[in-house]
């Protein structure tokens, strides 16, 4: 029976470093494009938060055309003073665009001074699909 509680002891160890561990690596984001990404399912709310913190005319209006889902920061560089941060989502649902559904999006966004100012279009993954 004491066999069994240094194990658990153990796993439960174990279990703690390593939630430890990648909780460190996380990827950090900016308080603003905390507040995107947590918009970003809800069609109108992504909309306002783009037209917030968006210079105008950097941010296509095509992304707010579609439904989107799952989305995950997946890198994050500077260069030049720019905040560049890679944005992967799916579309559950373009109307515009029934080709698109299914996807997953690649954005890449720079921020800088709270602003978005640069906006790059990263494609689908896996293939060429347009809006």
């Amino acid at each position: 029976m004491i066999e069994t509680f240094k194990w658990r002891g153990k796993f439960l160890l174990l279990l703690l470093l390593l939630s430890g561990t990648l909780g460190f690596f996380r990827i950090k984001v900016s308080p603003e494009m905390k507040e995107l990404i947590d918009s970003f399912t809800n069609r109108a709310q992504r909309a306002a938060v783009f037209q917030k913190y968006g210079e105008p005319g950097i941010v296509p209006k095509e992304l707010t055309l579609c439904d989107m889902t799952k989305p995950v920061v997946t890198k994050v560089s500077e260069k030049d003073g720019i905040i560049y941060y890679t944005l992967e989502s799916r579309v559950e649902k373009c109307e515009n665009s029934p080709a698109a559904d299914g996807t997953v999006r690649i954005f890449e966004m720079g921020w800088k001074n709270r602003k978005i100012v640069k906006f790059t279009w990263g494609g689908p993954k896996g293939g060429k699909v347009e809006y």
